[in-house]
């Protein structure tokens, strides 16, 4: 049975927008079906999603909602299918969090150009040019 804290947080999230598609999907399979495997979640989303072809991705989408916290690692059971340990997944009751990942090389470059622009500043005399380039990195 799922917890009517699991469904409030799963209509929040599906009201706001706040998971991709994909892993919303992903959650909404979580949601419907109880702790699951990776393996079973993947069998569950070919069958539910059969026009699909991101059926390969779902373990990174499993760790994109565990980074976002979202899910948690219930216990390590034995995979039906492969015999192998593997994680059983579960609903927490949290809303996602962001997560911060590697700088894009977009803002790589504005934080180098800006780095040196402050640079600059430090090592000049103050003119009205480098005050205005100064008040211009101080918004940012």
């Amino acid at each position: 049975m799922t917890r009517q804290t699991s469904i409030d947080c799963y209509n929040q999230i599906k009201a706001e927008g706040l998971l991709s598609k994909r892993r919303f999907q992903v959650y909404e399979i979580l949601l419907e079906n109880g702790s699951l495997t990776g393996t079973e979640v993947a069998i569950l989303f070919k069958q539910k999603f059969a026009s699909s072809s991101h059926s390969e991705g779902i373990r990174n989408r499993l760790t994109e909602l565990f980074d976002r916290g979202v899910i948690y690692e219930k216990a390590i059971v034995v995979c039906k299918t492969t015999g192998r340990k593997v994680t059983l997944f579960d609903l927490t009751d949290n809303l996602p969090k962001s997560v911060k990942g590697k700088p894009s090389r977009k803002q790589e470059r504005a934080s180098n150009a800006l780095n040196a622009l402050r640079d600059l500043y430090k090592n000049k005399d103050l003119d009205e040019k480098w005050k205005l380039v100064a008040n211009l990195i101080k918004e940012i």
